[in-house]
């Protein structure tokens, strides 16, 4: 804000006689020129010069500035040009701080004029109508590192709020670079959702700042804005049993994975994503697929294998879906790595086939083998294809016997999710089993990490208390020394 202040007209006879004053000359100045290019002041902010100057033909005077405020301290203020320095706390109204400028002359009386200006803060917030994602970095009380995100030619809100006395037409907002978003005229009030109409960008970020109309422009405020090309992620839900096989009817037949796409979208849209879920059966019900040939009564995911058989099965079946990522759910899941040599009683050091092996150490009662030569056994060490037991086999076992992995579900193609626990065969939550639906996907499409934070739509475990993406780095739950910004990492 300009704040220009003129002088006043001098009197026409200096104080003299009317009759003299075109011939008495004017020794004492009756006014002076304040300048003052700014009197809204960003609290804790750089200091704002304010100049005192003398009306054309006056001898110069002396300066004395001083004030009462406790929002301002002022330096220099023996000279002509004082700074004011604001402090950390808004004022508590608009030209709440009163200066005092005093001019002595000798010989003549003193003039004393004030300035006000306003001390103001800006925050940024998140707008209960923004329409796609706000990240606050998990630190609320740090507005700086927010981040805003909104489609490619789209729009959303965010939160402005104004303390001082100041409003939002005090200030121009401004995205830098101009390319990325074009800020909305803001309304002359202290608290206003500002709108954000995105550019036709695919994925660019820029910096919105609240700046004063001033010649500084300081910016008062500022958040970061990420303008994304939307992703469509198409999925196609088959519920499966095994008609051939007693005991595989499904725990939740009627589950409805189409109708959770509402709920889905709600939350990745803060990444600028959607997600099309479709029932593979165009009336919800059940798909019948004869796959159980070990006839266990589950279907047996071979880890190392691609799946295996089983899983080749009910890909066959799934027919028509084109290129939608296509997830299966099964009653039961055996996930198994499969031993490459015999093993006699008494040894602990299981090679299996393939090249690796998951770490699940500590894991107690882990099932080795089928029927009458099964036994449990506790893992505990991993390294290559080999699994180490705490204690040796009281079997033997042949190569191709199959020892478990806890698994709630795989990224195989199709992928698969169970409905029950595979440590204690527990019914696992059919609103679980839901939110599994985009985390599988998730990996899929994006290659997301299963991370550690539980608000997370990628936590590691179906124990969620929020599914949100997030901007903000999650910890990866497999090797928690790397984390991954999920935002940035969907492809544009």
């Amino acid at each position: 804000m300009s704040d220009q202040k003129k002088a006043t007209p001098p009197k026409a006879d200096c104080g003299a006689d009317p009759a003299a004053a075109t011939t008495v000359a004017c020794k004492c100045a009756q006014d002076f020129v304040i300048t003052a290019t700014c009197t809204i002041l960003k609290a804790g902010g750089d200091p704002v010069q304010i100049t005192a100057s003398e009306l054309p033909g006056k001898p110069a005077g002396t300066y004395t500035w001083t004030t009462a405020s406790h929002k301002i301290t002022l330096s220099n203020a023996n000279t002509s040009t004082v700074s004011v320095t604001p402090l950390a706390t808004p004022s508590a109204g608009r030209e709440a701080e009163v200066i005092t400028v005093t001019r002595k002359f000798a010989g003549c009386p003193d003039i004393s004029k004030t300035v006000k200006v306003t001390v103001a803060k800006v925050t940024f917030s998140v707008s209960a109508s923004q329409r796609y994602g706000y990240d606050d970095f998990d630190t609320p009380a740090n507005t700086l590192d927010d981040h805003v995100s909104v489609k490619k030619s789209d729009y959303t809100f965010v939160k402005v709020q104004i303390a001082g006395g100041a409003v939002g037409t005090d200030f121009n907002f401004v995205c830098d670079p101009a390319d990325v978003c074009d800020p909305a005229a803001p309304a002359g009030t202290a608290t206003f959702d500002l709108r954000l109409n995105a550019q036709n960008q695919d994925k660019k970020e820029a910096t919105l700042h609240a700046k004063c109309k001033c010649p500084a422009a300081t910016s008062f405020t500022h958040i970061q804005v990420h303008v994304y090309k939307e992703v469509l992620v198409e999925v196609v839900v088959a519920k499966i049993d095994d008609r051939a096989s007693d005991g595989t009817a499904l725990h939740w037949p009627a589950m409805d994975a189409a109708g959770h796409t509402a709920k889905v979208n709600a939350k990745v849209k803060a990444a600028v994503v959607k997600y099309d879920i479709t029932n593979y059966d165009a009336s919800n019900g059940v798909t019948h697929v004869t796959f159980d040939s070990d006839n266990n009564g589950a279907l047996s995911f071979d880890i190392n294998g691609g799946g295996g058989a089983e899983v080749t099965a009910i890909g066959t079946a799934m027919t028509g879906t084109g290129t939608k990522t296509r997830i299966a759910v099964v009653k039961r899941l055996k996930s198994y790595y499969y031993l490459s040599e015999d093993v006699a009683v008494g040894g602990k050091d299981l090679k299996v086939r393939g090249d690796g092996v998951f770490n699940y150490a500590s894991f107690p009662n882990v099932p080795l083998g089928l029927g009458a030569n099964k036994e449990p056994v506790t893992v505990h060490s991993t390294a290559g294809n080999v699994i180490t037991l705490a204690a040796g086999v009281t079997k033997a076992h042949a190569a191709g016997t199959p020892i478990e992995f806890i698994a709630a579900g795989w990224s195989s193609d199709p992928i698969i999710l169970t409905e029950e626990n595979s440590v204690d065969g527990s019914v696992i939550a059919e609103d679980n089993i839901l939110w599994s639906i985009p985390h599988e996907a998730g990996h899929r499409k994006f290659l997301f990490a299963d991370v550690d934070d539980k608000n997370d739509l990628m936590h590691h475990q179906q124990s969620w208390t929020d599914h949100r993406l997030r901007y903000c780095p999650r910890t990866k739950y497999y090797t928690p020394a790397e984390k991954e910004n999920q935002w940035e990492m969907i492809p544009r």
